[in-house]
């Protein structure tokens, strides 16, 4: 028996996180990419905004508002920062949506303001938000309507502090996380 088709669209395919998420996903047997958005890049091809994605089987890319939500079963989300928030808020319920910026990882809407500097626009979803590191929560992301991917780096620390801190191999208080990136790090 064939696995039932996922219908995905992907939010800011035409950026650095949207197109390598649909350069993964195409090639899943049950993704079905229905809806790529780029505002900016409207009308055109996946393979005409990048060339190494020319070839395969894509939508033409569209704005958010050409967008039959109806019709998709997931959403990924690629925005920047504080924008997905604006999005994700009028999305139907219906929807899975996994959102890759950092809109929906902090639950407190205080701490949110205070690291990324705005006030959420949807401190209600901030809160039904589930963290998505699936080797730690993943009965909650499958019971999940909003996911909110980690980031890279605390995906590389919690990886490996998560089950020593729950060994009781060390104690959270004394970790000293001393992290660096390059420029690839911010993106595009």
């Amino acid at each position: 028996m064939a696995n039932k088709q996922i219908k995905v669209g992907v939010v800011g395919a035409s950026g650095y996180t949207g197109s390598d998420l649909v350069r993964l996903a195409v090639r899943h047997p049950n993704i079905s990419i229905t809806t790529l958005t780029a505002n900016t890049h409207a009308g055109k091809t996946m393979g005409e905004v990048f060339p190494h994605l020319g070839g395969l089987d894509l939508p033409s890319l569209v704005t958010n508002d050409d967008v039959n939500w109806e019709e998709l079963d997931t959403v990924f989300c690629g925005l920047p920062h504080a924008t997905s928030q604006e999005l994700i808020s009028g999305l139907p319920t219906h929807l899975k949506i996994i959102d890759m910026s950092a809109d929906f990882r902090l639950r407190d809407t205080q701490t949110y303001a205070q690291w990324y500097g705005n006030t959420h626009a949807a401190p209600e979803l901030q809160k039904e938000a589930v963290y998505g590191l699936s080797e730690h929560y993943r009965d909650q992301i499958a019971a999940a309507r909003l996911v909110a991917c980690p980031g890279c780096y605390p995906t590389a620390a919690l990886m490996l502090l998560l089950p020593l801190v729950k060994a009781g191999a060390v104690d959270a208080d004394d970790l000293i996380i001393d992290a660096k990136s390059g420029v690839s790090g911010a993106g595009r």
